[in-house]
């Protein structure tokens, strides 16, 4: 702009043909606002109208501002900059983007250009000059469209936190089982409608990037071990897809569709799989979903329980040597599951027949009469179904605490 400034005082009067062109103003204010009253739709309305005397009042503030830098001013005051971020934020309340008013700002910068260059002739201004005074205009038109891109943007980010934190509340709210009442009054203010069914979704996100972004639709919480997910149950495979291009080759654990309020639950459904695929209870595939092993999450809600009903009722396994607790419990288990003949239980273990007597024969002398007792077959039962897992995968726990509290 001093360049520019510089060469119009070398080659006219000092100011002239910007003093003449700024009488101009009121009639190109004019023009621009027809123009876009015709052209931007948003912007539509009465020529008389308080919307049009809105335009020709800041087209007529950012053109005088333009022409009092050509004029030797300092640049654009706070006023006109404030101007344009307002009217950018305005886009922004009124549930509008930036496309009408950097439409209408564009559609404006070529009207007041077509009259400088119209100008520019009548005044024989030099062509070089006309240039220079046209990069100038440009750049101020980049200058007003980045003030309302940050009016919009000030709205419109602190109104998607609110959004944002109102959706963290929700879940957390869903996930702590909060009243119907105040569940529906957080999903108002995040924008999300509580679906009929839900599933919950656990991602394992250890050793990566914990934000996993999943698209608007779904509640996403974040964690250092695994990221939480509650989504509608009909999206409940394209979010899973989502979460499986998001995080390839994380391993995802989902609920079956559940009401609102049972999300608690199934957040410590999804929780455990994770955890009994590390202890080598479930399989590690990629997707567990929690309806296929309806069992071991069962017997597993409870693991100190386990623990102590293990130290009563199965002593006389954790007794026996390694090699022959697994192979009495692994036929105990299938009798047990089954009732079947001697044949027919080792034909299901692939060993003569005459071996499962021979357990046999050990088992009922470790439990005898208790073997006849239908409540202690069914607790034993259920303990080796959640037990013996746990031992064929290695863990020792249950037998450190036998050795630990002195066999008998």
């Amino acid at each position: 702009m001093t360049d520019l400034r510089a060469e119009l005082d070398q080659l006219l009067d000092p100011g002239e043909p910007v003093r003449r062109f700024r009488a101009l103003a009121p009639t190109i204010a004019a023009r621009c606002g027809a123009r876009i009253q015709a052209q931007v739709p948003a912007y539509a309305g009465p020529a008389a109208g308080r919307r049009r005397r809105l335009i020709e009042l800041a087209i007529t503030g950012s053109l005088t501002e333009f022409l009092d830098g050509l004029d030797g001013g300092s640049g654009p005051p706070r006023s006109v900059d404030e101007l344009f971020r307002q009217m950018g934020a305005g886009e922004a309340n009124d549930g509008r983007g930036l496309d009408a008013i950097q439409a209408a700002i564009h559609l404006a910068i070529r009207t007041i250009w077509e009259s400088l260059r119209t100008f520019a002739v009548d005044e024989r201004l030099p062509p070089t000059l006309v240039c220079e005074l046209g990069d100038v205009l440009f750049a101020w038109t980049e200058r007003l469209v980045q003030l309302t891109t940050e009016g919009h943007r000030a709205v419109t980010g602190v109104r998607e936190r609110s959004v944002e934190l109102a959706r963290e509340r929700l879940l957390t709210g869903l996930l702590r089982g909060q009243p119907v009442g105040r569940r529906e009054e957080l999903a108002a203010a995040a924008g999300w409608t509580v679906p009929t069914e839900v599933v919950v979704l656990a991602v394992d996100t250890r050793g990566q990037d914990r934000d996993l972004v999943l698209g608007g639709a779904p509640l996403v919480r974040p964690g250092s071990r695994t990221t939480v997910v509650v989504a509608d149950a009909a999206t409940a495979d394209d979010v899973l897809a989502a979460a499986q291009r998001a995080r390839p080759g994380a391993r995802v654990a989902l609920s079956w569709a559940i009401d609102p309020a049972d999300v608690p639950a199934a957040h410590q459904w999804v929780t455990r799989a994770l955890h009994l695929v590390e202890s080598g209870v479930l399989p590690r595939h990629p997707v567990l979903r929690c309806a296929d092993h309806l069992t071991q999450l069962w017997l597993h809600a409870e693991p100190v329980l386990r623990r102590a009903l293990c130290q009563d009722h199965l002593r006389p396994l954790l007794a026996e040597t390694p090699n022959s607790r697994e192979i009495l419990s692994e036929t105990l288990l299938v009798w047990l599951e089954t009732r079947d003949s001697a044949p027919a239980i080792a034909a299901r273990l692939g060993v003569h027949p005459q071996t499962v007597r021979y357990r046999w024969k050990r088992i009922n002398e470790l439990f005898g009469d208790d073997l006849h007792d239908p409540e202690f077959v069914v607790q034993l039962t259920l303990l080796l179904k959640a037990s013996v897992p746990l031992w064929k995968a290695g863990d020792q726990s249950d037998f450190e605490r036998f050795r630990a509290q002195g066999e008998p």
